[in-house]
């Protein structure tokens, strides 16, 4: 099992995504949803509502998605805390790494 190749509070590493993610409303809600249409291609709706309606457990959900297709290291509980407490750096992690890894 490998980790995140993304730092969480690595915003500056790509600033468009920072911007989007941590001024426009909702922008990490996109992002993430983005990121796991990226990683399976299945469409981004899903994840999207997944996120709106059950706030840091869709975040939760939808981050091991992630975290399964590469082989990331880390559990739910720690998922849910982390979009707990930090959503907008947790969307944004996703997205680089997901954009990282995937091109």
């Amino acid at each position: 099992m490998s980790k995140f190749e993304e730092e969480l509070c690595g915003c500056f590493s790509d600033v468009p995504v920072f911007l989007f993610g941590c001024f426009i409303p909702g922008g990490y809600l996109c992002l993430q949803a983005q990121a796991v249409n990226k990683a399976y291609g299945t469409g981004a709706v899903v994840p999207y509502f997944l996120v709106c309606c059950l706030a840091c457990i869709g975040g939760a959900i939808n981050r091991g998605k992630i975290r399964d297709i590469f082989g990331i290291h880390g559990g739910f509980l720690g998922d849910m805390m982390l979009w707990w407490c930090c959503a907008p750096c947790a969307g944004c992690q996703e997205y680089r790494e997901v954009k990282r890894r995937k091109g």
